[in-house]
Formats: structure tokens, C-alpha cells, sequence
């Protein structure tokens, strides 16, 4: 199930050298939100996970598969009145795989950091897209 687009939106790229950054809003009317600590709703970290890999996805036109995530540290929760960027930092990209340091923040507060590892694969598109 694709989260971007639905589950939260890209409001600005920014992208120089070393660093790509996507800012996001998320949907605060997700069915996700209802279920996920009603009242007091909190973003699951599998959604921020998924959301840096449609994000890249997006960046480089190619179907991503998650292999490893060597580290990931939740620093403090994220709710859907946050707008985080999403900085992706030290990216190598080589023999189909992607290496990725992804740090979440707002300016003010650092959310997550993820240090990730996937295989390449080709464009998907809606059409070829398997359920």
C-alpha cells in the first residue's frame, strides 16, 4: 500500500551535493490516525520507514527494496500536525544498491535517524504494480 499521496504529501524538494531534502505534510484525516492511539494520534515508525522509501523511490524513478536497516533511532514522536523534512545524507548508489543516512526533523526538533540499505529495481507504475 503506497502511503505517498494519501498518508502524507510532499510540500517542497530541496537538493544540493550531498543532501536531499523533502519536506512533508501528513494527513491528519488518515483512517491510520483514527486507529493508532485515538485521541492522541502517533505516526507508526514502519510509516516513517515507508515514507523515506516512496520518497526515494520517487527521487530516482526505481522500485526500492528494503534489505537492512542497520540503525534507526526514534527520538520523539511524530504526530500528524507535524511537518517533517526528511534529509537524506552520505547516499551510495552502486551495483544496484542504495545506501542511505535519512535523518527526520522540523528546524527545531530531530525525530528519527535511519540508516538504510536497498536493492534496485526497475520503474513500477500503477499498471505493473504487484498487489
Amino acid at each position: 500500500m503506497k502511503l505517498i499521496n494519501d498518508f502524507f504529501h510532499i510540500v517542497t524538494i530541496e537538493s544540493c551535493d550531498a543532501e536531499y531534502k523533502c519536506k512533508v505534510k501528513l494527513n491528519a484525516e488518515h483512517d491510520l490516525y483514527r486507529v493508532h492511539f485515538p485521541g492522541n494520534p502517533v505516526t507508526p515508525g514502519v510509516c516513517l520507514v515507508q515514507m523515506a522509501t516512496e520518497i526515494l523511490e520517487e527521487k530516482y524513478g526505481k522500485k526500492l527494496l528494503l534489505l537492512s536497516a542497520g540503525s534507526i533511532k526514534f527520538k520523539k514522536m511524530v504526530t500528524p500536525h507535524d511537518e517533517p523534512t526528511f534529509l537524506f545524507t552520505k547516499t551510495v548508489l552502486e551495483d544496484n544498491l542504495l545506501r542511505v543516512n535519512v535523518c527526520m526533523e522540523d528546524g527545531e526538533t530531530q525525530f528519527a535517524k535511519m540508516s538504510l540499505r536497498y536493492k534496485v529495481g526497475d520503474l513500477v507504475t500503477d499498471d505493473n504494480e504487484c498487489c
